[in-house]
């Protein structure tokens, strides 16, 4: 699953003690405009998946618990995807959710490569 592939939900977690469901997104792609479009669609996707109560079909044991969306992504977002990723905050924030935004695995994957230059 990635972030092309906009209705699918990727990951989904049930943190009991922190009560919280965390939705994950893969994010594999290069950050560059048709991403951040791609990126918007699945936000959309998740939102309406939480807002719809599907969540709670698919995983009754969600009901009740704060819901966080994380974007785990390869490459390190730029300027203008972290201006995109702020309004993006916002959104999630103001429909009361949580937007985390990091690196899938350790660091990112231009990351490594620029520390091991």
């Amino acid at each position: 699953m990635t972030v092309e592939q906009s209705e699918l939900i990727d990951t989904v977690s049930l943190d009991l003690a922190t009560a919280t469901c965390t939705l994950g997104i893969l994010d594999d792609l290069v950050w560059d405009d048709a991403h951040l479009q791609l990126l918007q669609a699945k936000l959309n996707s998740y939102l309406r998946f939480i807002e719809s109560g599907e969540i709670y079909v698919q995983y009754p044991a969600a009901q009740g618990l704060d819901f966080a969306i994380e974007i785990l992504c390869i490459y390190a977002p730029g300027i203008t995807a972290n201006l995109f990723l702020a309004r993006a905050e916002n959104i999630v924030n103001e429909a009361g959710y949580l937007l985390r935004v990091g690196p899938l695995g350790s660091d990112y994957a231009d990351d490594a490569v620029s520390n091991s230059l």
